[in-house]
């Protein structure tokens, strides 16, 4: 089965949502008072795969998410018809009410953190019902040095709560990048331990001032990630939902939106259509 193929939905690239290709969209959500709430955000386009994404869930506090907010989430899920809920695997504060970071960070990669986020992950899943919950890897600012490693920590993870992975294929290979982690270790390891996979993919830049690639989503997808995305299709046989291209400035023309969504749709089918003529020449 091919995942659905799509973009995270902004102004610039709805007047394209009509392209075949584009068969599932990703639509942001940021607070329990955001107008989303009121008026579906889709406003009567149809796809066959639609997820909801979020920045502040920050599923790796001590304390679970606000429960306003999860029900905010489960609404506009409903008011959309989307199946999946996402956010990512880190933090945004620590307890209620504390100051907050500004930016999504990743766990202390501790037992302690493990428990309190299995134990979080858990009560958002119970909230959301029918609605699939998938947790997305981070692009890292430094490197923690924990009880843990990263990938054991996602594996854990995925495991104890079944929850589906988020896999951003950029964040992955911009740790590689700037940390020498190896993004194909990273993907092999992590995604067969997941119940079922959504995938980001997004374009940045190497900043020479810091000596850091930014996972900006201003540019186009680099062959790197395109080589990365094609075995984490393969790697996720079956089990792959839909996959999602992010573009959050810099934006290209009409052409540029249908080009890299319909690449992502071909190289799906074409892993696809390795792996039935491998299983065939069994």
């Amino acid at each position: 089965m091919l995942p659905a193929t799509g973009y995270a939905m902004r102004d610039e690239n709805r007047p394209y949502a009509d392209d075949p290709a584009w068969t599932a969209v990703e639509i942001d959500f940021k607070r329990a008072d955001h107008p989303l709430r009121t008026e579906p955000f889709l406003q009567g386009l149809a796809f066959d795969y639609v997820s909801v994404h979020t920045l502040d869930l920050s599923i790796c506090s001590p304390e679970p998410a606000d429960p306003q907010y999860l029900d905010a989430l489960v609404e506009v899920a409903h008011e959309n018809g989307a199946q999946a809920i996402t956010d990512h695997l880190g933090f945004t504060h620590g307890v209620k009410g504390g100051a907050g970071v500004g930016h999504v960070m990743a766990p202390p990669f501790s037992e302690a953190a493990l428990d309190s986020t299995c134990r979080n992950i858990d009560v958002i899943q119970r909230h959301f019902g029918p609605f699939k919950f998938y947790v997305e890897n981070l692009a890292h600012f430094f490197a923690w040095q924990g009880e843990i490693d990263e990938i054991s920590f996602m594996q854990r993870v995925l495991e104890r709560t079944g929850c589906g992975l988020l896999l951003d294929v950029t964040n992955s290979y911009a740790n590689q990048q700037n940390f020498g982690d190896d993004a194909g270790d990273f993907i092999r390891a992590v995604v067969p331990a997941a119940s079922r996979v959504q995938m980001h993919l997004a374009g940045g830049y190497f900043d020479e001032r810091w000596g850091r690639y930014i996972d900006s989503h201003s540019e186009s997808i680099p062959p790197e990630v395109w080589t990365l995305y094609q075995e984490a299709l393969a790697i996720g046989a079956g089990k792959v939902d839909a996959v999602f291209i992010e573009r959050d400035w810099k934006f290209p023309r009409e052409e540029g939106w249908r080009n890299e969504v319909h690449r992502a749709r071909q190289l799906a089918d074409e892993v696809a259509q390795r792996a039935q003529a491998a299983e065939f020449a069994r």
